[in-house]
């Protein structure tokens, strides 16, 4: 048998590329639908899905794409952004290899029909056009036919709004039928929480991949592989009949490779191991030293984390409690696509301009503030903001000036302050937490008026203890008291905050005599200083001052929840 021959590395016809053995796996295989759950760092977006993207639209030039997030600020803040880097990084250049949100220029080959608009999208010089629908703006993708679906972070996406996009997965079907990638779906993301209402139906995708499928696949993409490596030769070598017998050769396992791709779903989970070579020894070491194991498990490792019901601090909280339609965009739409986004107030759909902003304030080895307004039959919580002293002296005049800026446009300038209690010690001497950040909301860096009042609410209210939040947080989060507003948050301007509380975990403790209260486990406040807005309960105790307020706990005067068997007793 003839003994297999490489590629010269030094030619000048050749060019090497870095890409992880996942990432060059996926890139062989090129099955019709991917589903990929993959640890931080392992360049999903830049490396795996954006060049998979360029895949496609070179196997169905002129196709539609539409790519799938979240949210629409988030698809322009980060997925657009992600995917230009891993395009530019692979030689496409905007305005000659493809363009943004505008009309493409007339050397653009034109897409297999044309779009009514070209509003919030992207278009490929072969005439590909990606379509950027968001869960939270659906009507963005009404109307269009896609030949393939993709999304990353599917994890903050809802499987009942992906599944809208399915019978928009047609058309096309004569020009395109013959790609495998037709009718395709791309989706990954990092492994998802449940226990954070993260949506984990990417897991059942393993249950369609063809295992067989997918082995006879991986060996004739390793054997197409081989033969362009004897075609670069037999070209270099002058021999046309070994050329032309090699090429013919190329063509037909092409062919039944095509045929093999057909139908084929590529399932897989992987840690951030994969990429160990770019990531380095020193990583994962960082990682295992600074982070709790059970995250290190769940972001880095891929293990799907558990926390019981039973053991959570904040037991009722459930989907009810979040709504995912809180921007308003008209004023965005109006911004460039190449402009930076300043995110305001402004952008917020369920916001009354004409009333106090409401604010409860943590302080400690984080700041945290979570805002909103008390409205009557709900109590929205609008908007979070945080600071982490060790990254900055300023952290509280800094947290004042988040504030200012995010609602700078805000009509009625009163901010109504529920601070943590322990904040309003030293104010006879002005070094209070409370009294500083007051200032800061109240005066800029140079001393002069914002136009803000701040009036803290809680002075001398007695101390609040972890059991009296439970049984207020149960209740309100619930929904079941008449007199009490029901909790609403903006789980897309509340990221860490909706984080915290469904991480949070109960532990019960019990006295010598038997007595049982109920308390918050904080050891995830020593986290390291990068993990803590999203992974501690810094944002959950914000939560707590904001909702435990002296009117309220009268609505519940005399209400206490039993305790019988309950896990977690310490």
């Amino acid at each position: 048998m003839a003994r297999k021959r490489a590629l010269p590395k030094n030619e000048i016809d050749v060019e090497l590329r870095y890409a992880n053995w996942l990432s060059q796996t996926i890139l062989m295989l090129q099955p019709k639908n991917l589903g990929l759950v993959a640890g931080r760092g392992a360049a999903k977006t830049t490396d795996i899905f954006s060049q998979r993207l360029q895949d496609i639209s070179y196997d169905m030039p002129g196709c539609y794409i539409a790519i799938s997030s979240d949210t629409f600020m988030n698809a322009r803040k980060n997925v657009v952004p992600s995917l230009i880097e891993g395009w530019k990084r692979n030689d496409w250049q905007e305005d000659y290899h493809f363009v943004i949100n505008r009309k493409p220029p007339s050397h653009f080959d034109k897409p297999y029909k044309a779009p009514i608009e070209w509003k919030d999208s992207m278009t490929i010089h072969n005439g590909t056009h990606y379509k950027i629908i968001s869960q939270d703006r659906p009507s963005g993708g009404a109307g269009d036919s896609y030949q393939h679906v993709g999304g990353d972070e599917v994890k903050f996406q809802s499987e009942k709004k992906i599944n809208k996009l399915t019978p928009a997965v047609r058309g096309g079907e004569i020009k395109y039928r013959n790609s495998p990638y037709y009718g395709g779906r791309t989706f990954m993301t990092d492994m998802p929480n449940t226990n954070h209402g993260e949506h984990d139906w990417i897991l059942r995708m393993e249950k369609n991949m063809n295992v067989e499928q997918i082995t006879l696949m991986l060996h004739c993409a390793f054997t197409i592989n081989q033969i362009k490596i004897e075609l670069y030769h037999a070209e270099n070598s002058k021999d046309a009949k070994k050329y032309e017998n090699t090429k013919n050769k190329l063509d037909r396992w092409i062919e039944r490779f095509r045929l093999l791709r057909k139908n084929s779903t590529f399932f897989y989970i992987a840690s951030s191991l994969v990429n160990a070579d770019f990531l380095g020894f020193d990583y994962f070491k960082e990682q295992l030293e600074t982070m709790i194991f059970s995250e290190v498990a769940s972001s880095i490792f891929s293990i799907t984390p558990k926390l019981e019901k039973g053991k959570q601090f904040y037991p009722t909280l459930s989907q009810k409690n979040f709504y995912k339609d809180g921007f308003n965009y008209s004023r965005v739409d109006q911004i460039a696509w190449e402009e930076e986004i300043e995110e305001l107030s402004l952008d917020l759909k369920y916001i009354n301009h004409e009333q106090a902003i409401e604010g409860g304030l943590d302080t400690g080895n984080m700041c945290s503030l979570v805002t909103g307004q008390d409205q009557g039959k709900a109590n929205r919580i609008l908007k979070e903001f945080y600071t982490i002293p060790g990254t900055t002296q300023q952290w509280i005049p800094e947290l004042g000036e988040k504030f200012v800026e995010f609602y700078k446009y805000h009509r009625e300038k009163h901010l109504l302050l529920y601070p943590d209690r322990s904040t309003h010690q030293y104010k006879k001497v002005g070094e209070d937490h409370a009294s500083k950040f007051k200032k800061a909301v109240e005066y800029d860096k140079k001393g002069n008026s914002t136009g803000w009042t701040v009036t803290i609410m809680n002075e001398g209210q007695e101390t609040i203890s972890q059991q009296a939040e439970f049984e207020l947080a149960f209740i309100m989060l619930e929904g079941s008291h008449p007199e009490l507003p029901e909790i609403l948050l903006d789980q897309h301007n509340c990221k860490c905050l909706k984080s915290s509380m469904e991480g949070a975990e109960k532990i019960l403790r019990v006295t010598p005599n038997g007595d049982k209260s109920i308390h918050k486990n904080k050891s995830s406040e020593k986290l390291p200083e990068e993990h803590l807005p999203m992974r501690s309960t810094n944002f959950s105790d914000a939560f707590k001052y904001y909702i435990c307020r002296p009117h309220y706990f009268e609505k519940i005067a005399g209400y206490r929840i039993q305790f019988t068997g309950l896990p977690g007793v310490r």
